[in-house]
């Protein structure tokens, strides 16, 4: 068999999470404005990029494309919740994101990746506070990491 990145395997499993309240996107789904579009997770283009941390290890004295290999990367998501702006809702806001990311972060767990056994998803760093959509509208909101990790051949 010959080796093959499993990455849009991987991102239509994670964007076929159901989470109560929110909106999962895929690759492909990514908007210029979600003014209109709060409680959304989508593949975060922003920053380092959506895919970071590319390795590519061999796993015998073999090399090539027939080769045993794992090959090991992060996938960057980006939750936004409710639109920054009035202080006045602050308190309910940041209550209704917490709530929020507790459900990303039991579906995430709950879901396995494709082609069990050959590909592992783990949740890396998360982190919460004030994050931009594409087209710099702020939100309250979190960036999560999926580590994943591709066993080929």
């Amino acid at each position: 068999m010959t080796a093959g990145l499993y990455l849009s395997e991987v991102c239509d499993a994670i964007a076929g999470i159901t989470i109560s309240g929110v909106t999962v996107k895929d690759r492909d789904q990514i908007a210029g404005s979600w003014l209109s579009l709060p409680n959304v997770l989508y593949p975060n283009p922003s920053q380092d990029g959506f895919i970071t941390g590319f390795t590519m290890q061999f796993d015998s004295m073999l090399q090539g494309a027939n080769a045993p290999m794992t090959l090991n990367y992060t996938l960057n998501y980006r939750f936004l919740g409710t639109a920054i702006g009035d202080l006045g809702i602050f308190t309910h806001a940041y209550s209704s994101i917490v709530d929020k990311l507790v459900l990303i972060v039991n579906a995430i767990l709950a879901t396995p990746a494709p082609y069990s056994g050959r590909i592992q998803m783990s949740l890396g760093a998360v982190t919460m506070g004030a994050k931009e959509d594409p087209a710099g509208n702020v939100y309250y909101g979190a960036d999560f990491a999926l580590l994943i990790e591709e066993l080929q051949n």
